[in-house]
């Protein structure tokens, strides 16, 4: 029996009067892949912001684990195991990849002094989490593209993240960092997480996906197994 990590129920929002989303109703399964498709402008990204709590919708209901959430903030979405991982990324170039993945970790430990052993040790859990394996004393700014996603997506799993959201992540890699990434996406998979993967190359959404979403215009206009749609 499938669990809903997700739900989101006729969600509705306009930005000077101009509709983003219309009546969208959206489920996540625990430990589903599920892709969001459509064209730029299609609403997308107003959707994603919408379930991570940066923007609120006009109207519509958001349940997360079974709680509803009337007005839902990055911090709620946070807690709630939500991590979003942007085509930017959000790291800091200056700073190491044992650094960039443990920093927020010990934040929120209220951590007032760093334990170089302790940062390090933190960091290659969660790139063993993911099956991956970085220099740890690199710093950001030396990484490719693909691993940048990879520190961004252990950086997730430090927060105990039960959704992850990637927006567009295929964009500058090559088949091969595809290939690595979808491994990735699998092994999340296999541990219990949801995928929500964003896209428009639909050879690679048929490849990774169980479900499949896509918007149009604001408005959802199918929801439908993967394995009964073609290209």
């Amino acid at each position: 029996m499938t669990e809903e990590l997700l739900k989101v129920v006729d969600i509705n929002k306009s930005f000077a009067g101009v509709w983003a989303l219309r009546g969208v109703d959206l489920t996540i399964n625990r430990g589903e892949i599920l892709c969001l498709v459509g064209e730029n402008g299609s609403g997308k990204s107003t959707l994603i912001k919408i379930i991570c709590g940066v923007y609120q919708q006009d109207s519509g209901e958001i349940h997360i684990n079974g709680k509803l959430y009337k007005n839902l903030q990055p911090i709620d979405a946070i807690r709630e195991g939500i991590q979003v991982i942007f085509q930017d990324f959000s790291l800091f170039p200056n700073l190491t990849v044992a650094e960039n993945i443990a920093l927020n970790h010990e934040l929120a430990r209220g951590k007032s002094f760093v334990n170089w052993r302790e940062i390090n040790e933190i960091a290659r859990q969660a790139l063993d989490r993911i099956g991956v394996d970085l220099p740890l004393n690199a710093t950001v700014d030396e990484m490719s593209v693909a691993n940048k996603q990879l520190i961004a997506i252990s950086r997730a799993m430090l927060l105990n993240a039960r959704l992850v959201i990637m927006d567009e992540p295929t964009t500058a890699l090559t088949q091969k960092e595809v290939e690595a990434l979808f491994r990735v996406v699998k092994n999340l998979q296999e541990a219990g997480v949801s995928i929500l993967f964003v896209s428009h190359k639909l050879n690679e959404v048929l490849a990774i996906a169980e479900r499949v979403i896509i918007v149009r215009n604001g408005s959802k206009v199918l929801d439908t197994p993967a394995a009964e749609i073609t290209q």
